[in-house]
């Protein structure tokens, strides 16, 4: 393959795939080099993509390392999971609609400072089932995951809320634009969930874990509070993002923000950068949806009330920022009022979301490796949604996600997002 060798997990790729790997090599001039194949992280940090590292050596020692996002082949797990979908929304982002969005900001002279972040894509392969997206590593320029178990601090969060303001801002610039253009957006990024809600064992699935929060839950009015919730959500997630794409408001949302999916720079252990790493959730919807998912599956109970109203004035003053650079008011596209009372309206589907990402965020590694394995080797759907139950969880992984589940209750009783 043109002087090209593979080493390492070589069976994680395709031929195809390294076809395609050797073509976008060989464009970027490497023409005789070896590339070594890694897994990057650990079980639990992602369930859908297979993430390796890929480091190619050239003659000379220089090294160039490449992130690949590589899609289940098990025709069960695609069945199920849809990954055809996520790469395609992911596809979407990476070579089209986030260079756009930036586009506007390098025309309009925003300082670089105040310009949409992400990683550099160097290539998108949207082949059925040989999907694969190569992305820049930015562990080369400092950047890292922070532990999914610990609740992210206030400075982490601000800087997220930053990034969202940014992304958000760029949608309604570009909508009062060129509304034409924005609009052709919508069908490039489908909404997964919508998908996996007609399949019957995904919903049996969100009852089962229902049952099970309520079964771990060891107080009545928190197991009253979660009732309801998982079982009815692919009706709430319906029912509430009927017109999403449709308001004045509507913008590209990143639709996965939880620890795992950004990545921070750190100068003397204080976060003083955020990028967000994973756009296969993406969608035009509401931007109260990337505030209330990130919020409230990356923060616990105690750093939520002490700081959760002043997250929501810092994102709209971000909001505002970004927008001032194009000449628009926020009140004029998204006031405040309106941001307040979608906050309000949408926190029951998100409530219900939290919930059931708790079973999931909580996972030790070894159990979600026995996840993984079920995804990548069971006959039928079943098996796969039966995994992902708590069942045979240990007590330890039980109290924490009993206590995460208070939390969340907690905070939502306080910000007047659920009745008491």
């Amino acid at each position: 393959m043109s002087g090209i060798r593979f080493e390492g997990e070589t069976d994680s790729l395709s031929k195809r795939q390294q076809e395609f790997l050797c073509s976008v090599l060989q464009k970027r001039g490497h023409t005789d080099s070896k590339v070594h194949i890694e897994t990057v992280g650990k079980a639990g940090d992602n369930y859908v993509a297979n993430v390796k590292r890929m480091t190619v050596k050239g003659k000379d020692g220089s090294a160039f390392k490449i992130i690949a996002k590589i899609a289940p082949i098990h025709e069960i797990v695609r069945a199920q999971m849809q990954p055809q979908l996520l790469f395609r929304n992911e596809g979407a982002m990476y070579s089209e609609i986030l260079p756009r969005l930036l586009e506007l900001q390098v025309a309009e002279g925003v300082p670089v400072e105040d310009r949409l972040r992400y990683a550099e894509c160097y290539g998108v392969l949207l082949e059925e089932p040989h999907e694969i997206i190569l992305l820049e590593d930015l562990l080369e320029s400092d950047f890292k995951i922070l532990d999914r178990f610990t609740s992210l601090t206030n400075e982490c969060i601000r800087l997220n809320l930053k990034n969202l303001a940014i992304l958000h801002s760029l949608s309604m610039v570009l909508n009062k634009r060129n509304a034409d253009e924005f609009q052709a957006f919508i069908p490039k990024l489908i909404d997964s969930f919508k998908i996996m809600a007609t399949i019957p064992e995904f919903k049996m699935y969100l009852s089962a874990i229902e049952n099970e929060a309520i079964e771990a839950i060891d107080k009545i009015n928190y197991k009253n509070a979660i009732r309801g919730t998982l079982s009815k959500l692919t009706d709430f997630h319906v029912k509430t993002t009927k017109n999403d794409d449709k308001l004045k408001y509507s913008v590209v949302i990143q639709g996965d923000g939880w620890t795992n999916n950004i990545m921070f720079k750190l100068k003397n252990e204080i976060p003083v950068e955020a990028i967000m790493i994973d756009y296969q959730m993406s969608r035009v919807s509401n931007p109260v949806c990337d505030l209330l998912y990130m919020i409230f599956n990356c923060t616990d109970y105690a750093t939520r009330r002490a700081h959760y109203l002043d997250w929501i004035d810092y994102y709209h003053l971000e909001l505002e920022k970004s927008l001032s650079y194009f000449g628009i008011k926020a009140d004029y596209v998204f006031s405040r009022e309106q941001l307040d009372a979608d906050l309000k309206r949408y926190s029951k589907l998100f409530f219900a979301s939290a919930v059931m990402l708790s079973g999931l965020l909580i996972r030790k590694s070894e159990d979600a490796a026995k996840v993984k394995d079920a995804m990548q080797s069971a006959e039928d759907i079943e098996t796969v949604m039966e995994s992902f139950q708590m069942k045979d969880l240990d007590n330890d992984t039980i109290l924490l996600f009993r206590n995460r589940i208070k939390g969340l209750v907690d905070s939502y009783r306080e910000l007047g997002y659920l009745s008491k």
